[in-house]
């Protein structure tokens, strides 16, 4: 197991505020049971921009953040298992062009190794969920909640709720049909695959209805007032009826 990781990444020279920022991660295993984070997150060069034009972009004032605490062990297990699959190569700062990231990772196991990550698309993927899961431990962000509903006046309705925890790495969903609940727990790759296939299609708020549907058909909510018809996306309607 390894000892220590730290990444220092920072987005590439290219890309302006108020999307630019960097960050310094922190993780050390304690003992075998959970993984101790320490995570700084700083958008940068942000003073010249109104607070307008940041709200309208998604961002904040204080979107700057910090966090220091422990994560479960599906954490520990999950970065261990990265780790082990991890090459790390000499980064040489002078060849970076303009739209390239920076990546600068210590890991300390059997000695210590320091470069940039030959699997970059994993580490980044992975440093977003637990950047996730963070602000999920804040109370910053919800977990991912998702609601199906398939209407059937004939045969009954069925109500599907998901909810993804970020900080657990685990994906519950709750059923109702005729009555009837029923509540299972899955593994995180459920989510990650259904979330896959959720966003691969374009959902515009002007097709939504923005009050709960009440004639038949598939509907599908993603946290927040739309209600979209999913029933001519048979793949999406394929995956929720099966599970």
């Amino acid at each position: 197991m390894f000892k220590h990781l730290q990444i220092r990444y920072q987005t590439a020279r290219s890309l302006p505020a108020p999307y630019a920022y960097f960050y310094t991660l922190s993780a050390r295993p304690v003992g075998s049971t959970a993984l101790q984070i320490e995570l700084v997150i700083t958008y940068p060069d942000r003073d010249d921009i109104d607070d307008d034009e940041l709200q309208a972009e998604g961002f904040t004032r204080d979107d700057d953040f910090s966090w220091k605490g422990q994560l479960p062990k599906t954490w520990l297990d999950t970065l261990t298992a990265l780790i082990r699959k991890t090459e790390l190569q000499p980064l040489e700062e002078d060849s970076l062009e303009e739209d390239d990231d920076f990546w600068n990772m210590t890991i300390e196991a059997n000695g210590k190794q320091q470069g940039q990550p030959s699997n970059i698309d994993d580490w980044h993927y992975l440093v977003q969920e637990l950047m996730q899961a963070t602000y999920e431990i804040t109370g910053r962000e919800r977990p991912f909640e998702l609601i199906y509903l398939n209407l059937d006046s004939r045969q009954g309705d069925t109500e599907l709720y998901l909810t993804g925890s970020f900080a657990e790495r685990q994906l519950t969903i709750r059923s109702l049909h005729q009555r009837r609940e029923r509540s299972l727990t899955f593994p995180w790759t459920t989510l990650q695959q259904i979330m896959s296939k959720i966003y691969a299609h374009d959902f515009s708020p002007d097709d939504a209805l923005l009050k709960r549907p009440k004639r038949d058909g598939q509907w599908l909510n993603l946290g927040g007032d739309e209600w979209y018809d999913i029933h001519a996306i048979p793949a999406l309607t394929k995956l929720f009826n099966n599970l």
